[in-house]
């Protein structure tokens, strides 16, 4: 590849140069700056919903590098959520969909997966809940045996319903199509007759000084239960979550055993939570 410089004159007269690509003798579009660009991808997300960096690669004419450095100042900026080999629209104040979560941070969230199954032992009567990384942690639970796991999660029961070592139950209830979950008094109720040593939750957003956050009202109350009827509690939550803010405050970091997150988290967080109290656990 290689540039040619094309002369032109703008309305004043002066002469302006446009820098075109050249690939293969072909001479390309002269491509728009890297902010209009950037503009013009953020419009292009918001409409699609969904994309992959081959797509935007595609249809802005510029290489996948150049298109994740743009995903990645977009992701910082708050507009959008990166995704593995993409991004999504970031709905302020809302909730994605279960098939967008699945996908969103998907390598974090296996590594997140593989440091909470050192945790979990044969004979465990556990509780999880409908998170998307309680989902992935489903998928790669291995070799343990008499493994009770009590969820209200219709994915989960039937990721672990395959699962040999392990019996689940599920709560039943009102199903909630947008996550996949079953919430109310009767999902409620069943999480309160079991007696279990451990609970895994996610969350939407984690800050230090607010705690455990969520988006779903219905969501909280669920996990709430099963804070109370656990001995030890963990937090599975990515590092993009951490120093965001929800609606609505599941509990104090205090209330939980330790979070689990992967090496995205800051030195600068890192001490924040340890000064108030929490233990983290960095997933690598």
């Amino acid at each position: 590849m290689y540039k040619t410089e094309k002369y032109l004159q703008n309305r004043s007269g002066c002469d302006m140069i446009i820098d075109n690509e050249t690939e293969n003798g072909i001479l390309k579009e002269p491509q728009m700056s890297k902010n209009t660009r950037r503009e013009s991808m953020l419009e292009y997300i918001r409409n699609a919903k969904q994309v992959t960096c081959e797509e935007l690669s595609n249809h802005f004419n510029v290489t996948e590098e150049t298109i994740r450095k743009d995903l990645t100042s977009l992701s910082e900026s708050g507009l959008i959520i990166r995704t593995f080999g993409g991004a999504t629209v970031r709905e302020i104040g809302g909730e994605i969909s279960m098939d967008q979560r699945k996908i969103q941070n998907f390598s974090q969230k296996q590594k997140i997966a593989r440091e909470a199954n050192k945790l979990i032992k044969n004979g465990d009567l556990i509780v999880m809940d409908a998170g998307s990384s309680i989902v992935v942690l489903a998928q790669t639970l291995t070799n343990v045996q008499d493994v009770v796991v009590i969820t209200n999660s219709l994915e989960t029961t039937n990721v672990l319903a395959r699962n040999e070592g392990v019996t689940v139950f599920c709560t039943g209830g009102r199903l909630r199509a947008k996550s996949m979950s079953f919430q109310g008094s009767h999902a409620e109720n069943a999480i309160k007759s079991y007696n279990v040593n451990k609970a895994f939750i996610t969350c939407a957003a984690l800050d230090a000084r607010r705690g455990i956050m969520d988006t779903n009202e219905g969501e909280v109350r669920i996990k709430n239960c099963m804070i109370k009827e656990a001995e030890e509690v963990y937090v599975l939550a990515d590092s993009t979550k951490i120093g965001n803010i929800a609606y609505v405050t599941t509990c104090d970091i205090g209330r939980i055993t330790a979070v689990i997150t992967d090496d995205g988290i800051t030195e600068a967080e890192l001490e924040e939570f340890h000064r108030a109290g929490a233990n983290i656990i960095v997933a690598k």
